[in-house]
């Protein structure tokens, strides 16, 4: 879209509220004061493109739109390190337990993860391993969105990191049996 606003010389007139010459859509004489003042060619074809200008702010806010809206993982474009023992809850949906879990990330190279669950709080991650009932390995990958795609020896534990990176959730499936489904969360002191 153009539009053009015609200047006319306005030396002789004394009032606010002048008339412009005849076609012209009435402009108070100020215009043409500080069309004067400025220089009247600067206001001789002015156009606005508004196609121009909304692509201008979005390249001119894009920055401040990136980095302040950092993505469902908190992480910016970057991959977040999330080494280290987590602490939470699982709550299986079709029997209504409950129990309590250490979720451990041992190797972090890029995006691919290792570790294993402690499916027992009370035991020691360190020494968890040595009861079978209650350790689980797993693989996955996280993306930088904060995505975690893990697979562990008995079941798939989608999960999500959260916006400050203090806590992850989702959701499990055991393969083999169908009725071991539910959710879970662990989360982490915030990072110094």
């Amino acid at each position: 879209m153009i539009v053009w606003m015609p200047v006319w010389d306005a030396a002789s007139c004394n009032s606010t509220d002048c008339e412009c010459p005849s076609g012209f859509v009435p402009r108070p004489c100020r215009l043409n004061i500080v069309a004067r003042t400025l220089g009247a060619g600067m206001f001789k074809a002015y156009r606005v493109r508004l196609p121009g200008l909304i692509a201008f702010l979005a390249t001119a806010l894009m920055p401040v739109v990136l980095h302040s809206a950092v993505g469902s993982g908190g992480t910016s474009g970057k991959i977040l390190s999330i080494l280290g023992t987590w602490t939470g809850t699982w709550t299986n949906a079709n029997n209504i337990t409950t129990g309590t879990e250490s979720f451990v990330v041992q190797t972090q190279v890029g995006s691919t993860i290792t570790g294993f669950f402690c499916w027992d709080i009370t035991q020691d991650p360190a020494t968890c391993s040595s009861n079978i009932n209650d350790y689980e390995t797993w693989s996955g990958t996280i993306d930088a969105t904060g995505t975690l795609v893990i697979t562990g020896q008995l079941g798939d534990y989608p999960a999500k990191l959260s916006l400050d990176g203090t806590s992850i959730s989702g959701t499990y499936q055991n393969r083999r049996i169908a009725s071991h489904t539910g959710t879970w969360g662990v989360q982490r002191a915030p990072l110094r």
